[in-house]
Parts: structure tokens; C-alpha cells; sequence
């Protein structure tokens, strides 16, 4: 049985289509949104107690880092980078996306040392890997995770959505 070119085409289509979708969580189209509050750590770590956090967008301030251990890219996913303040203290591991000069992004050669880390703002400009920048995302709670609150630190576990790297401005 010969399958017609027409139908093989859209086969295809359809499975391009399906294989974004399950990459990005099912949000294909997901945008960058809006810069968030600036908030401090402590206010991060308490908005991580509350339930009512969910769908909240806010901002930090810090640096993105990466250790030297192996790192496995997938074609679509992101790369769970360090996020800490600019005192160094740790923040989180937060997904950037992967992709030389795409917005919103980051991108690492295939050999690299931490220092070969940039990021792409929310323009497209480039930012080293010491240099503080300001993300911003909405908090989306993880409601069937198991355990749903981690029992040592009382937080509920969490994703972040539609993030959005900002230069820092002098005024903030």
C-alpha cells in the first residue's frame, strides 16, 4: 500500500507540531510576558510557602551560571541554569532556553568552561556570564507533585513560566 506524498507531508507536519508541544509543556506560543516586581530573596523564599503565589509574576536580581559537569541538550528544552544574587547566595535552578542570539535565551559552545555562558535579553543583546541581569516569571505551582511540599523548607514545588531577561537599569 502506497501512502500519497500529500499525506506523508502532513504526517510530518503533525508530528513537528506534537513533538514542540510535548518540548515546551504543551505552550508552544508561550511569550516572554512582562518585566516582573523586583523582589529579594526572602520574599521569593516566603512566596514559595504560599499557595496563593501561583500565577504571580515577579523579578530577581543575579547572575546565571553553569557548572563544569556534562550538560545534555535537547532539541526544544530548556537548560536549567544557576540563578544566584550578586552577593553569590543561590536563588534557583531556572530554565533558559537554548539559542545563539534568540531572545530570552542562552547558549554554551559544545566544549565549554563557565565562562563561555551568555545570555540573550529580552532584545536580543548579549550578556556575559558575570554580568547581573533581571529575570522576570510567573510562578506556576506543581499541584500533583510528590511530596507537593518539600517537609525541611515548607515550600511548595514550583515552574517558571514565561521568562524574561532585562539589562539591570541604573534606577533599580
Amino acid at each position: 500500500m502506497k501512502i500519497s506524498k500529500t499525506i506523508q507531508y502532513i504526517g510530518g507536519g503533525i508530528a513537528v507540531v506534537l513533538f514542540f508541544l510535548f518540548q515546551n509543556g504543551g505552550d508552544v506560543f508561550q511569550g516572554s510576558g512582562e518585566k516582573g516586581k523586583i523582589i529579594t530573596i526572602e520574599t521569593y523564599k516566603e512566596l514559595r510557602k504560599k499557595t496563593s503565589s501561583d500565577g504571580k509574576r515577579i523579578a530577581l536580581i543575579g547572575r546565571a551560571s553553569v557548572s563544569n559537569a556534562n550538560i545534555t541538550r535537547r532539541i526544544g528544552a530548556p537548560l536549567n541554569l544557576i540563578f544566584s544574587a550578586p552577593d553569590g547566595t543561590f536563588i534557583e535552578h531556572l530554565p533558559f532556553h537554548f539559542g545563539k542570539e534568540d531572545k530570552n535565551s542562552c547558549y554554551l559552545p559544545n566544549s565549554f568552561t563557565p565562562q563561555d555562558l551568555v545570555l540573550y535579553d529580552n532584545e536580543g543583546v548579549l550578556h556575559k556570564y558575570d554580568e547581573n541581569v533581571m529575570v522576570s516569571f510567573t510562578l506556576e505551582r506543581i499541584t500533583n507533585a510528590i511530596p507537593e511540599k518539600n517537609p525541611k523548607t515548607n515550600e511548595y514545588v514550583w515552574r517558571f513560566k514565561q521568562l524574561r531577561i532585562d539589562p539591570i537599569e541604573h534606577d533599580e
